[in-house]
């Protein structure tokens, strides 16, 4: 049975690193540009900064500051924000130093073999049962990141040398290991063919700027499927494989993009394939389970169709595949939060503040 992950920034932001694009953008802001039109690139995005969160968006918007056919000067500030990128994500990837966590890593990878945990009775069969159908074989999670940073593959490292981690099971005298199977960078990473833009045409403000000479170098980088059919990798085919030959989807730290809306396309297609997919989505601002859960419900619907919006199908068959969606605030990787040196460090200066003011309190209370 293939388990597939899709993982996203949310991973890297629960070990504690500034990897939105919001802290990017703070920092990208203020590095010296070379030229005039990166300094207008920059005086651009200090002005409209609290837009640029959606960062990948924006760039497809900022091609109305263009005239037609400047597409090498727009081409300028999509290298010169990539390599910024890059520089400050290898900065931050540095923060996690892998190997003086492993028994944190070991603990929180341990948990994959409890996916089903979280849930309420019923649904819990109902996960229970796919793996019940799938007995005779192995257990394999694979991961789809859509980060550029390492970390995750670092963790996996760790993890593939701990034989026995993720769980086993007995079936016909033969004890089938869960192990750790692929994983795929679609965007790239820190180091080479990186892809950072909008899910197609329709993202760009001004298609014209490229009608120019490379113009068409210039948009297919902008655009995420032609970046990477681009690099000729084949890398959206590899994890495209991978999702169609999965069994379960495990969603983890996604913000559910419209730059990605290629991908959630996807998602939906693959769900409504078979009735035996299902998919888990970690929602963390879902509301805490109180004495009713109908706020819970209507958190966890809204949560279903953050990914079922995107798709082309009709109200009717996105109600039937969201039956199949299952919302969860559980945390796997609890175990990881804020392990960076950076977060760690702060944390721990917090936590000592708010002892010592706990502390001023009492004296005061006392005296």
């Amino acid at each position: 049975m293939n388990i597939t992950f899709l993982v996203g920034n949310g991973f890297d932001r629960n070990l504690g690193l500034k990897t939105t694009y919001s802290d990017f953008i703070k920092w990208y802001k203020k590095t010296p540009p070379k030229t005039d039109t990166l300094k207008k690139f920059r005086e651009y995005i200090n002005d409209n900064e609290e837009l640029w969160s959606a960062a990948e968006e924006e760039l497809g918007k900022y091609t109305a500051q263009f005239d037609a056919g400047a597409g090498a000067a727009f081409y300028e500030c999509h290298k010169d924000i990539c390599e910024h990128l890059a520089e400050y994500l290898k900065g931050q990837q540095s923060k996690v130093e892998h190997q003086a966590i492993i028994d944190e890593i070991e603990n929180a990878f341990s948990q994959l073999k409890a996916l089903t945990s979280p849930f309420h009775t019923q649904e819990k069969a109902v996960l229970d049962a796919i793996y019940s159908n799938h007995k005779s074989g192995n257990v394999v999670f694979n991961y789809i990141t859509y980060n550029y940073t390492d970390t995750l593959d670092q963790c996996l490292e760790i993890v593939r040398k701990k034989q026995g981690l993720l769980g086993s099971h007995r079936y016909n005298n033969n004890i089938h290991n869960h192990a750790v199977g692929a994983i795929h960078h679609v965007h790239g990473t820190v180091n080479a063919q990186m892809v950072f833009g909008v899910n197609d045409k329709s993202q760009i403000t001004k298609p014209e700027i490229f009608d120019c000479e490379y113009g068409d170098l210039y948009e297919e980088l902008l655009i995420k499927q032609q970046a990477n059919q681009g690099y000729q990798e084949n890398t959206d085919a590899k994890a495209k494989k991978l999702l169609d030959e999965s069994h379960i989807l495990y969603i983890y730290g996604m913000s559910i993009g419209a730059t990605d809306k290629l991908w959630w396309e996807r998602v939906c297609t693959w769900l409504a394939g078979s009735s035996d997919r299902h998919i888990i989505f970690f929602c963390y601002e879902m509301p805490a389970a109180g004495v009713i859960e109908t706020d819970r419900k209507i958190a966890e619907r809204i949560a279903r169709r953050r990914i079922t919006q995107y798709s082309q199908m009709d109200e009717q068959k996105k109600e039937a595949i969201e039956t199949r969606i299952h919302v969860t605030n559980v945390n796997l990787f609890q175990g990881l939060t804020n392990v960076a040196k950076d977060a760690a460090e702060e944390y721990l200066a917090a936590s000592k503040e708010i002892r010592e003011k706990g502390m001023e309190e009492i004296v005061a209370t006392v005296l």
